[in-house]
């Protein structure tokens, strides 16, 4: 089918149903608009149904729709119109107003729970910390207090037991104490337990047996320990390493044993720095026996003596005075005491009570009085020791 299109015939359109000239130019003309309805732009894309529809309804028959139907050319696949669908309204608004919210919901907690912890909490953990802080500081100055305390104690001390004598160093047994060499105690102990000789004993022996007047008294630690070796046999192995090791340890913390650095080999120049630390085997020690204490300490005892000798003779003023008082108010008491049952006693009434018939107004106040008195010396003598209280009279023996 070529792309340009033929005219109708009419005999073959309508054939059957055209029988006048008029009708059939009526026919011609409707195909006529028919044709250049379906070729009209605004038609060509339409579909084909709806063009038969319409077709249809305006009178045309089958045979002449299909005709102008075949007359039309190709259609091209349908072009997507330009005009895109309106977008999905945006999601930016709600999403704003959701994190205006939470925000807002955020700041409000925030907001109450701040109120909360400045008005109820934080009160509390301030008024804890400053508790906390005056008790430490509290702590901190008794602390301080104790310490001066402790101080001024250690200085009094030192200050009045300057006199008293020293811990004295523990005596020697007196099995070794006679023995002044090696050979001469390892003879004592005989078939005993050398081991159980004590260190200071060992180290005393030695070093009074290597003692030289040139060499000041002084014996090097190495020169020692070979004498031991020598001497001592049981020292040799792990055993007597294990003892030269407690032996080395008594030398360095025994008070009787005394080091000093050997004797520079020539004077030093002054361009020369300090001389270097001896070498623990160069040290030269020496023995010092335990000086007795007991000497010091008579004088301070003599002194003592005779303090408390002297303040033992002084009688105390206050004692003195107190006791004329009492010995005064004593005497008084028991005169007037005397002196007012001396009196004719009133006659007593009925049923064991006294009366005060016969009695003038002084009698009456002298008696107020002496009981005022008496009552004053007994509460006097309740407050005294049992040995100044016995020793004065009291009323009942005056009356």
């Amino acid at each position: 089918m070529s792309d340009t299109p033929t005219p109708l015939q009419a005999p073959d359109l309508s054939a059957a149903t055209l029988t006048t000239p008029t009708q059939q130019s009526d026919r011609i003309e409707l195909i006529s608009r028919a044709r250049s309805f379906l070729t009209s732009p605004n038609i060509r894309d339409q579909n084909i149904l709806s063009k038969r529809s319409f077709l249809s309804e305006k009178g045309l028959t089958a045979p002449e729709i299909e005709a102008l139907l075949r007359e039309l050319p190709l259609q091209l696949p349908l072009v997507p119109p330009r005009t895109y669908p309106q977008p999905a309204p945006s999601n930016l608004p709600n999403l704003l107003i959701g994190l205006a919210r939470i925000f807002t919901w955020i700041t409000g907690t925030s907001a109450a729970l701040l109120f909360i912890y400045y008005r109820f909490i934080l009160p509390r953990i301030t008024r804890t910390y400053e508790a906390r802080h005056m008790l430490i500081k509290h702590q901190s100055s008794l602390l301080s207090r104790f310490t001066d305390s402790l101080r001024t104690l250690k200085d009094t001390q030192e200050s009045s037991y300057v006199e008293l004598p020293r811990k004295s160093h523990p005596a020697e047994d007196s099995r070794y104490a006679q023995h002044h060499t090696l050979e001469a105690l390892l003879a004592a102990i005989g078939d005993g337990d050398p081991e159980s000789i004590p260190d200071e004993t060992l180290l005393r022996c030695a070093l009074e047996e290597l003692t030289e007047p040139k060499d000041s008294g002084a014996v090097s630690t190495e020169k020692l320990f070979h004498h031991f070796e020598a001497k001592v046999l049981w020292l040799q192995g792990e055993d007597g390493a294990q003892r030269q090791g407690k032996l080395w340890y008594t030398l360095n913390t025994n008070p009787v044993f005394t080091s000093s650095p050997p004797p520079p080999p020539s004077p030093p120049s002054s361009s020369s720095s300090s001389a270097p630390k001896p070498l623990p085997s160069e040290l030269l020690w020496k023995y010092n026996p335990p000086q007795s204490n007991i000497a010091p300490l008579l004088p301070a005892l003599s002194k003592l003596k005779t303090s408390l000798q002297s303040r033992s003779t002084i009688p105390s003023v206050a004692s003195a005075a107190t006791q004329n008082a009492l010995q005064t108010l004593s005497d008084f008491t028991g005169y007037i005491t005397t002196q007012t049952y001396s009196l004719n006693l009133p006659i007593r009434g009925g049923f064991g009570m006294s009366t005060s018939v016969g009695l003038g107004a002084e009698e009456d106040e002298l008696r107020r009085e002496i009981r005022a008195l008496k009552g004053l010396v007994l509460n006097r003598r309740s407050f005294l020791g049992p040995g100044i209280g016995d020793s004065f009279p009291t009323l009942e023996k005056i009356s």
